[in-house]
């Protein structure tokens, strides 16, 4: 301007003052030198943001989408217990599925179990040489397959007791079982499908437990009728070689020659991936198909996208790999710290802590109010919060004490907020007060009370990160620092005992905005939310 108008800087400013007029969003403006600094108007900028997440409640932050996210996660062993090597995946995964469902995007949320492969031709062999039993649990189930595959690694070493001495080879009673399988005959498919409905009824157990649904349970054995297709697929594509009896795919220098069938023609689990690529395109139509699967797994999904696009398959460009960090096992009492934790123990641990924790740290406890429910909702909390609460792929160790503490940076301490933040609506609506019509922006300008309403504001962009990066860790943390904002200031913000009622209906009004947007992002997270505790 100074080079246009042939002015000084500050001779520029001071002439944009004289012809301003201000927008209702802005409060006033001050010259300084050559700038002119303008100051919204908080009270203005406070009332649209309350009154905005007030009328849109749960959907604040929600868009309309029509594009179709697959999430893939959890995809556990069936015949082998659900351990806590497979937690982190289950809750990345359901944060992930909660957040796009918010966010407006149509999410289809799959289970791809472990439900097709030798393991079950160790149960099988397991009940052949010690019996099927009745009335048979998962228990039963692991118990079989470790004394099977126990065995066969004596077998292996040459350590066989002498009990056992006249058992026929394990291995070969398991690969026989599993080419049967494969063949579909009857008496072997029979077999399995026993396995899966034990195993399915105890999943499906831990899951509600978790707060957690499947769209669907399509697992690798959903896919052994399409491998024939995917045979011939691949096979006109041109790609397939043979080396050493197996048929595969050369993927270079980097990622190596990648088998498809085994020597013996059984499908592996990147025939099974290459199948349910190819359904999942033509089913769902989706955009991407997030696979949250461990670190490790990283070269299986470079080859498997790379296969992809040597046959010039379409998913190839959506498949996406989220991968994430080990945590060394959670321990429980009287148990060492080992990823082969049962998910079950664990969140019976977790119950007995959390109850113990509630009732040492929580001096003001409501007589109404049911402990075993807090409890199992702090338990969960807790684990939800510790395991979610830092990048993916970052490793950690796992702490009951930093997890259950109502005081520190953890899912309870963001639950008792919530709770306390219900409080005090029930004690304003108890003593007769209403939410305004319209909200006072003095009110709203204070500072203890602007500085909430800067971070609700940014809640819809920081879903939208989160989104990007798929780190649901943005809105762990986001929670926890409004929580913390809210407990520094809620006693200077009377609500109950304010003299001016339209300041005190306008904070009524603010700190249900609060309370919405922590239980939005508790809930993405899966955190559960307690109106009293």
């Amino acid at each position: 301007l100074a080079k246009k108008w042939k002015l000084a800087p500050p001779e520029c400013a001071a002439k944009l003052a004289r012809d301003i007029s201000l927008p209702e969003q802005i409060d006033r403006f001050e010259i300084a030198g050559p700038y002119l600094n303008f100051f919204l108007n908080r009270g203005s900028e406070g009332a649209a943001i309350v009154s905005k997440i007030l009328k849109e409640e749960f959907a604040f932050g929600t868009q309309s989408r029509v594009e179709t996210i697959i999430v893939e996660y959890s995809s556990p062993n069936i015949a082998k217990p659900f351990h806590v090597g497979h937690l982190r995946t289950t809750l990345i995964g359901h944060a992930l599925d909660r957040l796009y469902r918010h966010l407006g995007y149509n999410v289809i949320s799959i289970n791809h179990l472990g439900d097709w492969g030798t393991q079950f031709g160790f149960v099988y062999a397991g009940c052949e040489l010690w019996g099927k039993p009745e009335q048979a649990t998962i228990d039963d189930l692991v118990e079989l397959y470790k004394r099977a595959t126990g065995l066969r690694k004596a077998q292996d070493e040459n350590t066989v007791s002498r009990e056992d001495l006249d058992k026929p080879i394990v291995n070969a009673m398991a690969r026989d079982y599993f080419i049967r399988l494969e063949a579909n005959e009857a008496d072997a498919v029979e077999f399995w499908q026993w396995c899966l409905d034990i195993s399915l009824e105890y999943l499906k157990n831990m899951y509600t437990r978790l707060g957690i649904h499947f769209d669907y349970y399509t697992g690798e054995s959903f896919y052994r009728d399409r491998l024939p297709a995917t045979e011939a697929m691949l096979k006109a594509s041109g790609i397939l070689e043979e080396s050493r009896g197996a048929l595969g795919v050369e993927l270079g220098e980097k990622l190596g020659f990648v088998r498809i069938f085994a020597e013996d023609g059984r499908s592996l689990y990147i025939t099974r991936d290459i199948a349910a690529a190819e359904y999942r395109l033509k089913e769902f139509k989706p955009a991407r198909i997030l696979y949250v699967v461990g670190a490790p797994q990283t070269l299986h999904f470079k080859q498997l996208v790379c296969i992809l696009e040597k046959m010039n398959h379409p998913a190839a460009n959506r498949i996406q790999h989220i991968p994430y960090g080990h945590v060394p096992g959670i321990s429980t009492r009287g148990g060492s710290a080992n990823d082969e934790t049962s998910l079950k123990a664990l969140l019976e641990e977790a119950h007995n802590r959390a109850l113990s924790a509630y009732q040492s740290q929580v001096s003001k406890r409501p007589l109404d109010v049911d402990e075993a429910l807090v409890a199992e909702s702090v338990g969960l909390g807790a684990i939800f919060y510790n395991y979610l609460c830092r990048s993916n792929i970052k490793d950690f160790h796992f702490s009951w004490d930093e997890a259950l503490t109502f005081q520190g940076d953890t899912g309870p301490y963001v639950q008792y907020a919530i709770a306390r933040l219900y409080s005090i609506e029930r004690k304003a609506l108890d003593a007769g007060m209403t939410y305004p019509e319209m909200l006072e922006g003095k009110a709203l300008a204070d500072p203890a009370a602007y500085e909430m309403i800067t971070r609700i504001a940014r809640f819809p962009a920081l879903l939208e990160k989160a989104a990007t990066e798929n780190e649901p860790y943005h809105i762990a943390l986001f929670t926890l620092d409004l929580a913390k904002v809210f407990s520094a200031s809620y006693r200077s913000l009377r609500v109950v005992g304010e003299a001016e009622t339209t300041v005190a209906a306008t904070r009524l009004a603010l700190f249900k905005a609060v309370r919405t947007v922590l239980e939005i992002g508790s809930r993405i997270i899966g955190v559960p939310t307690l109106e009293k505790m």
